[in-house]
């Protein structure tokens, strides 16, 4: 593959909000455009405007000399080639020892019943299924289309991604992680996800699509355009920002209904009756004081939590046989043995570990509760 020509320049290309490249810019005030919520990333060398309308965008930042953007009215828009994932083209990838799931009917989001394929489970079964080799034309933009459900276990070891190879090279592929808002969907419907990725072929022309997951179930459908879907309400679930994973059709209404985060106990704790813990103690001082002090607390957990969620098993994995191939009394089958052994270890103890956290902090929001009245 070609080498990327925003990445040799030190240069990121911004796309509007409907995958038409508008211009360039430094990756810090990238970063910046994101922060502010003005854009999203799409990949390292790309990022996406949020907003609809590009001229009042650029109207906004057009003395900012480090951004280049090409308004020129009489000049033609890009021609854009748009894809669908289509479940009917795609099969599990047979490089792949471990996958689990399967192609399947189900009724969609908007109600329509359509083929899928759910992927992966809540173990540790890596998943990919693969689409045919695409002959795309070089040098084009490209976006594509799909839906998507879950993806996301509650201890935040999942894998959730989708991956572009062209001509067979694995080593430069584009990767887009799905889960964790790394990549923010177009539309939230019934629990599924609208997603539209802009790539560019540059100086290839066969291309080939690929979806992994682990520890998660993932589901992707076929989508249509995201305009065909304007009519149709975003139906946010209202207890997101307290939930530690996303909607996943595998459970009845969503999520497990004998866990903290269940629709149940999240309507208790932050329901119409109820105000958020954060804000349930503005009206009585005294309260609050007493509220206050439980504030470290809560922040030593949650920390504690993201530590151990940020725990790369992947990284761990990979010392680990480094540490026993040096041994030359060991075979293969014997290191491998002995990893396997170790990372179980390792995943009970940090389950174990992100259980009993939990149960604290559950016991800390019902104290807030019990405060509350």
């Amino acid at each position: 593959m070609t080498k990327n020509d925003a990445h040799a320049k030190q240069t990121v290309r911004i796309y509007s909000a409907d995958g038409e490249m508008i211009g360039t810019t430094y990756p810090k005030r990238a970063r910046g455009l994101v922060r502010k919520g003005r854009a999203q990333f799409v990949n390292d060398c790309d990022i996406r405007l949020i907003v609809s309308d590009v001229t009042t965008f650029t109207e906004e930042i057009k003395m900012d000399k480090n951004i280049s953007i090409d308004l020129a009215k009489d000049k033609a828009a890009e021609p854009v080639n748009r894809l669908y994932f289509d479940a009917r083209e795609w099969s599990f990838n047979k490089d792949c020892k471990n996958n689990v799931g399967s192609r399947l009917f189900m009724q969609g989001p908007d109600g329509i019943i359509s083929e899928a394929y759910m992927i992966g489970n809540w173990g540790w079964d890596w998943t990919e299924i693969i689409s045919r080799t695409l002959t795309l034309p070089k040098n084009t933009l490209n976006t594509f289309t799909f839906w998507l459900n879950g993806g996301e276990n509650d201890n935040n070891s999942e894998v959730c991604r989708f991956e572009i190879m062209f001509n067979s090279d694995y080593e430069n592929r584009y990767t887009y992680n799905l889960n964790r808002n790394f990549i923010k969907p177009i539309r939230k419907v019934n629990g599924w996800e609208l997603y539209e990725i802009p790539f560019r072929t540059g100086d290839n022309e066969y291309t080939q699509l690929k979806f992994i997951a682990q520890r998660a179930y993932m589901t992707v459908m076929n989508a249509k355009d995201a305009a065909e879907y304007a009519d149709i309400p975003d139906t946010v679930d209202p207890y997101e920002r307290y939930r530690p994973q996303r909607h996943n059709i595998v459970f009845g209404d969503g999520w497990p209904t004998n866990t903290w985060y269940s629709t149940a106990k999240m309507e208790q704790a932050y329901g119409e009756n109820r105000q958020n813990v954060q804000q349930s103690f503005s009206g009585d001082r005294a309260v609050a004081d007493d509220a206050s002090a439980l504030s470290g607390p809560i922040m030593g957990i949650n920390a504690s939590l993201e530590a151990l969620n940020n725990f790369d098993i992947v990284e761990f994995r990979e010392q680990l046989k480094s540490v026993l191939a040096s041994n030359p009394h060991l075979s293969a089958d014997d290191i491998e043995e002995i990893v396997q052994d170790g990372i179980e270890s390792v995943q009970d103890s940090i389950s174990d570990a992100i259980d009993e956290l939990n149960d604290a902090l559950e016991e800390l929001n019902d104290t807030l509760e019990e405060m509350q009245g």
